[in-house]
């Protein structure tokens, strides 16, 4: 009996792609039940996206309050929140990078 050897190898299995999970927020400190929820099943990538957008919204807002506050005590606490916004985002955007560089590559 003769055995036939495979030629072409298969090809990789695919790694399966990450997805958001349920997860519901906007429960104001548990006095109610959350109003919202991020939706189960829709890719990181996508996400990041929003994320992305969101982080920056919130950084142009706490500037534009930062720019306003009299109080230096506040001043404080709204730069120290600036500085991390600023962080998140970049955070953020490197890792929505990396997505895009990996599937870039194959």
């Amino acid at each position: 009996m003769t055995t036939m050897k495979k030629l072409v190898p298969d090809p990789p299995a695919s790694s399966p792609r990450a997805v958001t999970v349920h997860t519901r927020f906007a429960a104001c400190n548990g006095h109610h039940p959350p109003l919202f929820a991020v939706r189960a099943g829709a890719d990181v990538d996508k996400a990041l996206v929003h994320l992305v957008v969101l982080l920056r919204c919130a950084y142009e807002t706490n500037l534009q309050a930062c720019d306003t506050v009299k109080d230096d005590h506040l001043a404080g606490i709204l730069w120290a929140t600036q500085h991390t916004l600023e962080a998140s985002h970049a955070l953020a955007e490197s890792m929505l990078s990396g997505i895009s560089e990996q599937q870039a590559s194959g």
